[in-house]
């Protein structure tokens, strides 16, 4: 059974209805915080998190001034941070995961045609990316990829 998904503007809560099914995602952490200069976190512990596309400065500087290829946005606060944790939650599905990211979209005003990717691309990208990594662990992004950050 999938989680139910309880939304208003300031918040997105995860409610697990079976405790059988686990899938893993990426929520915000402030766990390594500042051990490197170009560290930021404006995000609520525990939001879930997704990776907006690097913007061409960034992709050319990824610890410029523009640090859109070296976060994750939360679904919730729409704040950044620099430091994710990978989590398994429990009776989460993808069908959860995409009307999370749709309702975040809505919420903050995304269009749609804006975007350079769908949402369920978007959904499959951060489902595969966090099924590679063990449950607890912390994690940065540097443009297109996501790598261990060490405590």
């Amino acid at each position: 059974m999938a989680a139910d998904i309880v939304t208003s503007i300031y918040s997105l809560t995860l409610v697990p209805r079976d405790e059988g099914e686990m899938m893993k995602a990426f929520v915000a952490t402030r766990v390594t915080q500042g051990k490197r200069p170009s560290d930021f976190s404006h995000c609520i512990d525990g939001e879930l998190v997704w990776m907006i596309d690097p913007c061409p400065l960034s992709r050319r500087h990824p610890d410029g001034p523009c640090g859109c290829g070296r976060s994750f946005s939360g679904m919730s606060t729409d704040g950044y941070t620099t430091t994710a944790v990978v989590r398994d939650i429990p009776g989460f599905s993808r069908g959860d995961y995409e009307m999370a990211l749709r309702s975040c979209f809505e919420a903050q005003g995304w269009c749609p045609c804006c975007l350079n990717r769908s949402v369920p691309d978007i959904v499959d990208e951060l489902i595969d990316l966090a099924a590679s990594w063990a449950d607890g662990t912390v994690v940065g992004r540097r443009l297109d990829r996501v790598l261990a950050r060490h405590r």
